[in-house]
């Protein structure tokens, strides 16, 4: 800039001393007149400003389902030297690391765990253990849904007594509210920059009426209770996700009212819903809400780890997908995944185990105690069916991708 400046000043100065001469050209000389005035100005360069550094960040989310353990034989004959009297981590030991290895582990713990005062019972009423619950945190779960359908199977006592249990624990337990003013104080996972909020509700709890002097509130299913609290974490969270328990047992297909219900979740703003209940496992889809919000729904997980009588009450899954958020984009889910898994138990019950479909063997299978207690047919070909016919393609895995006739598989 200094340089254009000094050009421009001995410009100025030749045009005041011609002025001052006149218009007499007997000083100049051809030499003069030829010469060109020498312009030293420097081209302007280019500087181009790097573009802002984009920082992503990722957050890895995993969802089980029903667990429904109970028994004692197995967890005591794992008991170690020093630890309690009741070892049920190895029923967990195919899938622990995926437990372990995820940001947000979740599962939907189907039975009470009331504690001391109360005997450990087996379906219809059921109590569990509170070793179970234990086990599950230590693995990693960050996450426990206690509402469901079963969760007044010892009254509001009960209840009141798992609730302080759960609270007492080093995880986050939602479905359970000793008050009004409780269940409506939404609870909040914060995880890499990223605040999730998780809401809980329940259809029903087998008839089962809590008595009248009891504060704790029940999270039944309730289109007001739904707006409401959906307000309030959309408000104050990044993400909603809620915990659902609906649906027909048995029933690989999502009934009316949990596709008029997922619809009010999506209208809402949830951004996930994990579904459980039917004890099989129901489709995946992406829901649109009326905002144009899209919202993925899992209808079931079916059961993570449950002693029933059939086939098809062996065969769950987790649902996997990671928490995207970055300097440019608002928080979204991505790589969703549905794992198909499979829980196996053995004679007397023992030999208990959840891992992976993909490690399952026909072998395995033929040796269930599904067939050597209850006398059902167990047949590998119809296990992979019953994933193939209800999950779509895109959220399984490469192993399900192949051979996708499925077409001599009966339901």
């Amino acid at each position: 800039m200094k340089r254009i400046y000094s050009v421009i000043s001995a410009i100025l100065l030749i045009f005041i001393l011609n002025g001052c001469i006149g218009n007499s050209t007997d000083l100049k000389t051809e030499s003069d007149e030829s010469k060109p005035i020498e312009k030293d100005i420097e081209a302007t360069e280019t500087v181009e400003i790097p573009e802002p550094e984009i920082i992503e960040y990722r957050t890895s989310f995993l969802g089980c389902g029903d667990n429904i353990i109970y028994g004692t034989k197995g967890a005591r004959q794992n008991a170690v030297e020093g630890g309690r009297s009741l070892n049920y981590k190895p029923y967990y030991d195919g899938v622990s690391d995926l437990i372990e290895n995820a940001d947000i582990s979740f599962i939907n713990q189907e039975t009470l765990m009331c504690g001391e005062g109360y005997s450990l019972s087996y379906y219809p009423m059921f109590n569990s253990p509170q070793d179970v619950g234990h086990d599950l945190v230590e693995m990693g779960f960050d996450v426990v849904n206690i509402s469901n359908n079963h969760m007044l199977d010892k009254g509001a006592d009960g209840l009141d007594k798992t609730i302080k249990f759960w609270k007492s624990m080093d995880t986050l337990m939602i479905g359970g509210y000793e008050n009004a003013e409780d269940y409506d104080t939404v609870r909040y996972i914060e995880k890499n920059g990223i605040k999730i909020a998780f809401l809980s509700y329940t259809y029903a709890t087998n008839g089962i009426v809590k008595n009248a002097s009891s504060p704790i509130v029940i999270p039944y299913i309730n289109d007001e209770d739904i707006i409401r609290q959906a307000a309030i974490a959309n408000e104050n969270a990044d993400l909603v996700f809620v915990s659902v328990h609906w649906g027909d047992e048995g029933s690989f297909t999502p009934n009316d009212e949990q596709i008029r219900v997922a619809q009010l979740f999506a209208d809402c703003g949830v951004d996930a819903i994990i579904g459980h209940h039917p004890h099989v496992i129901q489709p995946v889809e992406w829901i649109y809400g009326k905002n144009d919000n899209k919202t993925l729904c899992v209808y079931s997980l079916g059961n993570f780890m449950a002693q029933q009588d059939r086939d098809y009450n062996m065969v769950g899954g987790m649902i996997s997908f990671d928490i995207v958020h970055s300097s440019v984009s608002e928080p979204h889910l991505e790589n969703v995944i549905f794992i198909p898994t499979m829980f196996h138990f053995g004679g007397n019950f023992l030999g208990n185990n959840v891992m992976p479909f993909e490690e399952y063997t026909p072998e395995l299978a033929a040796v269930h105690g599904v067939r050597m207690y209850y006398g059902n047919h167990m047949s590998y070909d119809t296990l992979l069916g019953y994933i193939k016919n209800t999950v779509s393609a895109e959220f399984l895995p490469d192993f399900y991708r192949e051979n996708t006739d499925k077409s001599h598989i009966e339901q």
